[in-house]
């Protein structure tokens, strides 16, 4: 790793607070890996380097299991600024996997804090998603998966007259689609999503006009749900 001279110097700066003010050998072996494990974090973020459990177990010799224990330490000490694990949520999404018979989603999510964050919010909710033995898998409904993606109680406000006609225009021949005309909230699009058949839930999530992260996740599951 070819550390610039700034980074060199922040890091031996915050080895110094640990050292060499009046509490020389009070910080413990595991503090100072967290320590040097963060900066090393960070410099792969800021260069572009792989930084999943796999590529740094290779590169720090250490075993993956540990690479996940020392991240969740780093985000708890130094958290990474800007750190929005929705946002990271939202890109998992891509590589997820729908299954039509129940309305569930698989999400495959490599960073643990964002997989801590999830079920974090998931059990703050009352909600609850299935374990499974691979530890980075969180697989939940797509009632579920629309509480993490928009805070809004009501979307009515959202759709313009244009996206209301475009969705009644696809109704005609769908019941599911036309509930959903009835009650253009957050508590609709959900009885809509765990109801209706693959087809349908496309022909709406390409309609939604979400911004930000919700729409990076909405538009990626349709993608999944196309692809079924």
């Amino acid at each position: 790793m070819d550390f610039s001279n700034e980074e060199k110097q922040s890091c031996f700066d915050k080895i110094s607070e640990l050292y060499f003010c009046q509490n020389f050998g009070s910080t413990s072996k595991n503090d100072l890996e967290v320590l040097l494990f963060s900066e090393y974090i960070e410099h792969c973020i800021k260069v572009g380097e792989p930084y999943d459990d796999y590529a740094l177990s290779k590169q720090l010799g250490i075993t993956q299991s540990r690479i996940r224990a020392l991240k969740e330490r780093k985000e708890l000490k130094y958290p990474h600024k800007g750190f929005d694990w929705k946002i990271s949520f939202a890109e998992s999404v891509k590589n997820a996997k729908y299954d039509e018979s129940d309305h569930y989603v698989k999400i495959l999510i490599q960073d643990i804090n964002v997989l801590n964050e999830a079920r974090h919010f998931i059990e703050e909710k009352g909600w609850y998603d299935e374990c499974s033995l691979n530890r980075k898998l969180l697989r939940l409904p797509l009632d579920c998966f629309t509480e993490i993606c928009i805070e809004d109680e009501t979307l009515t406000d959202i759709f313009s007259p244009e996206t209301k006609k475009n969705i009644k225009s696809i109704a005609k021949s769908d019941n599911a689609i036309q509930s959903f005309l009835g009650d253009f909230t957050k508590e609709g699009l959900k009885k809509f999503l765990m109801s209706a058949g693959k087809e349908a839930i496309f022909s709406v999530i390409s309609l939604l006009p979400f911004g930000g992260f919700a729409k990076t996740a909405f538009e990626f599951l349709g993608n999944v749900i196309k692809g079924v």
